[in-house]
């Protein structure tokens, strides 16, 4: 336990703190031996989650982040020596809300004289498929707040990999969807052997930045890290889910066209059917677009304090999750 109140400790700044990324943080920041202070914001201190951080030693403040409120943002970032920024597209699912937002926690960091920011960031889909795809709007805007930051001040962009949770979600149209015999049906596109960069976010998105915020080769500001517990390839996800569940699980392949047709008669927001229709990218490219793979981030994997949860560990440490 190293949170603590000593002025000589660097203050690190914790947006959405009782979220899954933000309490990622905070927890993997006070397992370290490095002494921190810790400001956790949130929009609603009366929360548990706004407790449980409290009881650790962190300062629990209040604020809404939304343009508009720009004093109360920079008050709330005032002393920051770290700050960790996160947006959340799907709570609005407005593309120039997110962008607006993010460069708001820049601009206010940069106010605040912070050495280091690090951004939950993704990567420009739009950009590195060469405008095949566009309609990825939470990634490219993500990308857009990073590009700003880096021209602001010194920053890291930590891209968040695919939530294992995102497999007992609500968008069926990516995860395995029950059936009425108690069997399930998932619908893949494109090659079945693709992987996907699986992480437990809730226990190890806050090693990465652990890793940017501690080590010299990231500390200082430049680069992008790529979480990830293990790379996993849909047939892999289910005959673990079979095993350690008991369920039944049947892969449909599905075409881009048969899949954009079936999204298009959905009931879903059309920004949402446009991320949806547009999700074959990551079978095409991959979700990080193979950047993960570089020898860089191989060196970023070996640095973390421990290993990452593969997703059989999650589903041993989670009974719950997709229980039949």
């Amino acid at each position: 336990m190293t949170v603590t109140s000593g002025l000589s400790a660097p203050l690190v700044v914790v947006v959405g703190a009782t979220g899954v990324q933000g309490g990622s943080v905070i927890r993997n920041l006070i397992e370290s031996d490095k002494p921190y202070r810790f400001r956790g914001l949130t929009r609603d201190a009366s929360k548990p989650a706004a407790q449980k951080i409290k009881d650790l030693g962190v300062e629990v403040v209040t604020v809404n982040i939304v343009v508009g409120n720009e004093a109360g943002v920079r008050d709330a970032f005032k002393g920051g020596d770290i700050i960790f920024s996160v947006t959340n597209f799907w709570e609005h699912v407005d593309r120039e809300r997110e962008v607006a937002e993010g460069k708001l926690m820049v601009d206010a960091a940069k106010a605040a004289g912070a050495k280091l920011f690090v951004f939950s960031g993704l990567p420009s889909v739009s950009k590195l498929s060469s405008g095949k795809y566009t309609r990825v709007a939470h990634f490219d805007t993500k990308a857009e707040v990073a590009e700003y930051a880096r021209s602001q001040l010194p920053t890291v962009d930590v891209q968040a990999g695919y939530y294992m949770t995102n497999l007992d979600g609500p968008l069926n149209f990516l995860s395995p969807k029950k059936q009425d015999d108690g069997t399930y049906l998932w619908s893949v596109q494109g090659d079945p052997n693709s992987t996907l960069p699986y992480i437990d976010m809730d226990a190890d998105y806050g090693l990465f930045v652990r890793f940017a915020i501690e080590s010299p080769e990231y500390s200082k500001g430049g680069g992008t890290i790529y979480s990830y517990g293990e790379r996993v390839t849909s047939p892999q996800a289910a005959a673990s889910l079979e095993k350690l569940r008991g369920v039944t699980i049947k892969l449909v392949p599905v075409s881009q066209d048969e899949h954009r047709a079936n999204v298009e008669k959905s009931e879903l927001p059309p920004v949402v059917k446009g991320i949806v229709g547009d999700s074959a990218f990551v079978s095409e490219y991959g979700y990080y677009f193979g950047l993960e793979l570089s020898e860089e981030q191989q060196r970023v994997r070996t640095g973390l304090a421990r290993k990452p949860k593969t997703f059989e560990d999650f589903l041993r440490a989670n009974p719950g999750f997709f229980a039949a």
